[in-house]
């Protein structure tokens, strides 16, 4: 448990100073020698692609994670009967969205000047895509392993969930709407805030577990 403990604290030290730095230093309009190399590289993907990663992406907008969050909410409430964890997977993600059009125009960046290929609305950093999709998808990963027992089981939620943000990221780069620096500062916004979202969530689970003895 405590190695546990200490590898999340040493992501979360790890996911602090990527959000400053990309903050600060996107803040200040400075260029990003990785968002040119990256940019390169998610060039080669073929554009006979797109149509798969145009649904991926859909999975990390407002109305597919909207439609995933209420399917999660009808097991959590129905089924789980798990109703502290389905206010906090609704008030984290809701809220993280806020967090995320607060940010956007505090820093203010544009968008990259390329044709994009998906519908965008907004500025540019940090990715909500990744930030939100991050705190979404995470967090029901989370109470999805909450009761498995099989630590094999448990690894490929987990594993499935890493992969599944890693295309809704990799989506956003590839339709040409996001800087790659854009789609890393939100997986560090996103899990920043989905961690602190577990702790609150936790905290109010042992609360009620003491009260129900």
């Amino acid at each position: 448990m405590k190695k546990r403990n200490g590898y999340t604290y040493l992501i979360v030290g790890f996911a602090i100073v990527i959000a400053l730095y990309t903050s600060i230093k996107v803040a200040a309009k400075q260029t990003f020698w990785l968002d040119d190399k990256l940019a390169d590289l998610f060039a080669y993907v073929p554009d006979t692609f797109n149509p798969f990663f145009l649904l991926l992406t859909e999975l990390g907008d407002k109305k597919g994670i909207g439609i995933v969050a209420l399917i999660v909410l009808g097991w959590l409430l129905l089924i789980k009967r798990n109703f502290l964890g389905a206010s906090a997977i609704a008030l984290s993600v809701a809220l993280g969205n806020e967090v995320n059009k607060l940010l956007k125009d505090l820093i203010a960046r544009p968008r990259p000047e390329l044709e994009h290929l998906a519908h965008v609305d907004s500025l540019s950093f940090p990715s909500g895509h990744a930030m939100v999709g991050l705190t979404c998808y995470f967090f029901i990963a989370y109470l999805v392993i909450e009761d498995i027992k099989n630590s094999s089981t448990r690894k490929v939620v987990i594993w499935l969930t890493a992969l599944l943000l890693l295309l809704i990221g990799a989506s956003r780069i590839i339709l040409q709407v996001h800087y790659p620096t854009d789609v890393i500062g939100g997986f560090a916004f996103g899990y920043l805030w989905v961690m602190l979202s577990i702790f609150i969530y936790k905290f109010f689970k042992k609360k009620l577990k003491k009260k129900a003895k």
